[in-house]
């Protein structure tokens, strides 16, 4: 079975999640949890990375982080090989601890840390463990709302500054934020949903083109064109479509001459900038050319920077498609 695709370079950004095999524990108790943290400032000195954030729950991790070098596969084996060593050692058990590879998803740049940080810290509410995040002491929350930090080799001040130089406003518009959105996190978060990368169209047009386009690899081994590009895929953004607008599928498939229709419009952009589908492959499904889903795309991305009801509506049809 082929290895999935990671993209890898200098001052990368990454959202990081990994489970325990078949979902089971990872975390047994707090010296496991200390162990783990113990392994994540060990890795920021030996491979210079910086991690902004984290939350460890009892049967997976989240990690938000950039690395100073294109070797997230190289740290993230070496953060947990060195878990597993110690905690089979510990609980006398073998095997694998954690499930599969990673899951490690490319973030364009810092005007997404809030977002995922606040996503990541949320963790244990949406879990049910606790209804106050800050009661919940296995997450660096307390380092980006307290005056003393409890983990010195985070860098929550690089997030904070979003809200501005000041320490003390900072952490109070955080804690403010966390609070209005929380119980919303998935309306709010919504792109977090939809694939390997996480960004503008641009940045993921240049990541596919950089990255992907050009590697000589089989689809099979890209993680990214595996998970959007396949039919399943295909079949639920029309299914969507067809439900949403309450269409007929054949009335969605078949060209209008000269006359841009929405929902056909919707369901090409859709497939254009949240999968790995290429324009030729798209036009095929519509019978239109090329260009032709350039234009329709860029119709409802002109659109849906005007109309707050159609953002909404293909908002809500993506998040139907690629929810996990």
């Amino acid at each position: 079975m082929a290895r999935p695709w990671r993209i890898e370079y200098s001052g990368a950004i990454y959202h990081i999640m990994s489970r325990g095999v078949g979902k089971g524990e990872i975390f047994h108790n707090n010296d496991d949890y200390i162990r783990f943290l113990s392994y994540l400032e060990k890795a920021v000195e030996k491979f210079r990375i910086e991690i902004f954030a984290f939350v460890l729950m009892t049967n997976h991790y989240h990690l938000l982080l950039r690395t100073t070098e294109p070797n997230i596969s190289k740290v993230i084996q070496w953060i947990q090989t060195s878990y597993s060593i110690f905690y089979n050692l510990k609980h006398r058990r073998s095997g694998h601890l954690f499930q599969g590879r990673f899951k490690a998803i490319l973030v364009e740049d810092e005007s997404y840390w809030i977002n995922l940080s606040l996503y990541i810290h949320l963790n244990p509410v949406r879990a049910r463990i606790i209804d106050d995040v800050s009661k919940y002491e296995w997450s660096s929350y307390h380092d980006y709302i307290y005056s003393k930090k409890k983990n010195s080799w985070l860098d929550s001040d690089a997030v904070l500054k979003e809200y501005g130089e000041e320490k003390k406003g900072s952490k109070r518009e955080y804690r403010k934020l966390l609070r209005e959105i929380s119980g919303k996190e998935k309306e709010f978060l919504e792109d977090l949903k939809y694939g390997a990368i996480l960004g503008s169209e641009e940045f993921i047009a240049w990541a596919q083109k950089k990255f992907i386009d050009h590697t000589g690899k089989k689809d099979s081994e890209l993680l990214l064109k595996k998970q959007v590009s396949d039919s399943g895929i295909l079949n639920k953004v029309i299914e969507e479509i067809v439900s949403s607008y309450k269409i007929e599928k054949e009335d969605l498939l078949t060209r209008k001459r000269r006359i841009p229709v929405e929902a056909r419009d919707a369901g090409m952009y859709i497939l254009k900038t949240k999968t790995g589908l290429k324009n030729r492959e798209i036009g095929d499904v519509f019978g239109v050319s090329e260009s032709a889903v350039n234009k329709a795309a860029q119709r409802i991305g002109d659109q849906i920077r005007k109309q707050k009801h159609l953002k909404a509506r293909i908002d809500k049809i993506t998040y139907s498609v690629f929810k996990v």
